[in-house]
């Protein structure tokens, strides 16, 4: 996050299994306030986890689908946090992938929808400005996020149906 604000490891944990949950409980369609406006978000293909107070990661799930895992909710459940979760986002026809990694929320692994302009200065202009695209769209997030976090609804609602999301693996 660029705005110069800290975030701390519990907010970035609590961050990426919210976002897991709305991507599963609530089809990850987010109508985000404007310029962002309506984005889809899903969970791909990598969830890494770490048991909290320790820096290192613990357990790494990949390949199609890991949030669908019986391992990857048995890890929450068992108390691990998630320390990096790689991330399919659409916005209209542009489609980004981004891997989102530990407590300052770094972007790893960026790919970017394809661009179609011609000419070396309007291909770098472009990719600039998916690249803003792309950031935006995860402050937009962890706003939405943030507001939610601090209000009564978290521990009134939100928060016992994530714990039961997160117990209800087996089904």
């Amino acid at each position: 996050m660029s705005d110069g604000s800290p975030i701390l490891p519990h907010q970035a944990a609590e961050f990426y299994v919210w976002l897991w949950w709305m991507t599963e409980e609530r089809q990850g369609a987010f109508d985000l306030p404007e310029p962002t406006g309506r984005v889809d978000v899903w969970v791909d293909e990598r969830l890494a986890f770490r048991i909290p107070n320790d820096s290192k990661v613990t357990a790494v799930l990949t390949g199609d689908n890991p949030s669908a895992t019986l391992e990857a909710r048995a890890a929450l459940a068992g108390g691990k946090v998630l320390e990096e979760v790689r991330l399919g986002i659409r916005r209209d026809d542009r489609e980004y992938a981004v891997t989102l990694k530990g407590a300052p929320m770094y972007f790893t692994r960026l790919k970017l929808p394809q661009v179609l302009m011609e000419g070396e200065d309007s291909v770098i202009y472009d990719r600039m400005h998916l690249y803003e695209e792309a950031e935006s769209i995860i402050a937009a997030l962890f706003r939405e996020f943030a507001s939610l976090r601090a209000s009564a609804e978290w521990e009134n609602s939100v928060l016992p149906e994530i714990r039961q999301w997160v117990l209800a693996s087996d089904e």
